[in-house]
């Protein structure tokens, strides 16, 4: 019985773990996709602002307006590689996240497993002692049986 308490505390340990890599790989999944959202935002307004930049254009800019416009757009750029590049760093720590996870929950079944294994073993010891027992008393009746008929 020893035994069996110890399996269930490693179990639910073990969900326990589960449970916190499963929190840690939705957080960042969601991290990818906030990410994959603000970049799209940003280009976006990139392109609004080029498009701004051209109607502007066609009614005559002067050279500082022009190079004030490719200033902002290469801040832009910027942000958006900044951006692209935690973007992929947060992808590969989602693919780790979920390997963690998936290791976790492997972990748990073959806890739950082995203890299913013992409740199994455990059963079928039961059943050998019942049968057991069933046969000593068949055969007792039965010897009873023959020394009343004597």
């Amino acid at each position: 019985m020893a035994v069996d308490r110890a399996l269930h505390l490693v179990k639910d340990k073990r969900q326990s773990d589960e449970e916190k890599a499963l929190e840690d790989w939705v957080f960042c999944k969601n991290q990818v996709a906030n990410y994959e959202a603000q970049i799209r935002q940003v280009e976006e307004f990139r392109l609004s602002y080029i498009n701004e930049m051209q109607n502007e254009g066609r009614q005559g800019l002067t050279g500082t307006k022009i190079l004030a416009y490719q200033a902002f757009i290469e801040k832009l750029d910027n942000i958006a590689i900044k951006q692209r590049n935690e973007l992929e760093r947060l992808k590969m720590l989602t693919e780790q996240k979920r390997q963690i996870y998936l290791t976790r929950q492997k972990e748990r079944k073959i806890i739950e497993t082995l203890i299913e294994k013992k409740q199994q073993q455990r059963i079928k010891e039961e059943q050998k002692r019942e049968q057991k027992l069933l046969d000593e008393f068949v055969v007792s009746s039965y010897t009873r049986r023959q020394q009343s008929l004597i």
